[in-house]
């Protein structure tokens, strides 16, 4: 049984009878709206019974899918703000709270449950490698996780000092593939394996090992918080962000925090916030680091892309992206690894980006049309472009095209796990509604419906 306060419960109760009701009102069951919030329909189940606790993302979500203007996160939040009131009025009973931003008693993005969510337990030990996994707060395993994870611990064990530097970049390397080839879900646990031996291991590494161990952690940090945003999990993606940019100034990386700015700035883009898209661009360029050229090409062309969504003339937008190409050109003199995957073909789809918010959306579908293969792109990365697209086919009059091309998204978004691509397919079904009783459009929406 809980034992969070009667008022507490009282309230969770009420906002899981407000989440049934809008579910209902809204045409969904549980198990239509569970894959959407990335939850399992038990865990949906529960949260309506007021049985079970569940993290602010998935608030967020049931508003977003519901469309519900932020009521169900707001009463969340008010929920919140109490129980840290009786918290701080009452005396603290047990151990404290894992370190680590928005803890509750959560579960695993499908619902299961995940190692961080219990209470405390003396059948765990007081220090070594799964001591470390306990500490890492938002970065919850399931269970049926824990092989992959293992799998990075048990060989691991095999390697000391600088081996062990190299065995964690070569498996960092190989979370990149599992990503690229099977999406988040799939890498997430051996990423979280990684940054969890690093926090291990660092604090006994010999002097000549330590900086280059933080290097790894930090990238493998920064990853980690690629994969949260992917699975649509904002508040663990900027812990792991900042954890990122902690370890790198202490492995004397200076790339890598303004780096992390530019990720944000990316994640400003997933909630269409053009100014602090903007300023996060602007403060990752004019910082106190010197950024590698590909880096320096990306937060440019965010910069023009956050002109762009806040009206700036065309010819500014495209001086700033003349000069982003201009800093790409130079990439083959990097010497870093960092943001090795942004190349000129990513370059002319975030350009497309531009090009639509700019007002030339005809331009905007030519380099879509013309870049777009799978031969270059990951299902997944196909899906998403392919989504943002749709959106601009739809700013041309071609909803036909643009349904089309978003049904052959939702697979691949789906099985990805990918709620950042699922998200821009919400945003695409409101825009496709005025044409719903065509036909294409009609099977989008059926299928959206059905997710």
């Amino acid at each position: 049984m809980s034992s969070a306060p009667q008022e507490v419960r009282e309230a969770r109760f009420a906002l899981g009878r407000k989440l049934a009701a809008l579910r209902k009102a809204a045409g969904y069951t549980q198990s239509s709206l569970a894959p959407l919030t990335l939850y399992g329909r038990s865990t949906v189940a529960n949260v309506e019974l007021g049985r079970q606790s569940v993290g602010r993302d998935f608030w967020v979500r049931c508003d977003q899918i519901l469309d519900t203007g932020g009521a169900l996160v707001a009463d969340y939040d008010r929920m919140q703000a109490r129980a840290r009131q009786v918290d701080r009025s009452s005396a603290l009973r047990g151990p404290p709270r894992p370190p680590g931003p928005d803890y509750v008693d959560r579960e695993d993005v499908d619902g299961r449950s995940p190692l961080l969510d219990r209470g405390p337990d003396v059948s765990r030990p007081k220090g070594g490698l799964l001591a470390a996994v306990h500490t890492l707060g938002p970065a919850a395993l399931a269970l049926d996780d824990l092989d992959r994870f293992h799998a990075v611990a048990r060989d691991a064990h095999r390697y000391l000092d600088a081996d062990l530097v190299r065995y964690l970049d070569n498996g960092l390397a190989r979370c990149a593939t599992d990503d690229r080839v099977h999406g988040p879900r799939h890498a997430l646990p051996r990423v979280l394996g990684i940054v969890a031996l690093v926090q291990h291991s660092v604090r006994d590494a010999k002097p000549q090992v330590r900086q280059p161990l933080l290097a790894v952690g930090a990238r493998a940090a920064e990853f980690a918080g690629w994969l949260y945003r992917d699975c649509g999990q904002p508040s663990p993606a900027e812990y792991w962000r900042d954890r990122a940019s902690e370890w790198a100034m202490e492995a004397a990386d200076f790339a890598i925090p303004g780096y992390v700015l530019i990720k944000k700035s990316q994640s400003a883009w997933d909630d269409r916030d053009a100014a602090r898209m903007l300023g996060l661009a602007q403060a990752a360029r004019e910082g106190p680091w010197r950024l590698p050229a590909r880096v320096m090409a990306e937060a440019v062309q965010q910069q023009a892309r956050g002109l762009a969504m806040l009206g700036t003339g065309q010819r500014e937008v495209d001086d700033m992206l003349k000069e982003a190409r201009d800093f790409l050109a130079l990439a083959a003199e990097d010497r870093t690894s960092l943001a090795a995957h942004y190349d000129a073909v990513l370059f002319k789809v975030q350009t497309a980006i531009c090009y639509g918010e700019s007002g030339r959306p005809e331009q905007a579908v030519e380099i879509y049309e013309s870049t777009l293969t799978p031969a270059v792109f990951s299902a997944r990365d196909l899906a998403y472009f392919s989504t943002l697209k749709a959106q601009t086919l739809v700013a041309v009059h071609r909803p036909d095209d643009a349904a089309l091309a978003a049904t052959a998204a939702i697979g691949a978004a789906s099985a990805a796990g990918s709620a950042r691509t699922l998200r821009e397919l919400f945003r695409l079904r409101c825009r496709l509604r005025p044409w719903q009783a065509r036909s294409a459009v009609h099977e989008f929406l059926r299928l959206m419906d059905a997710v």
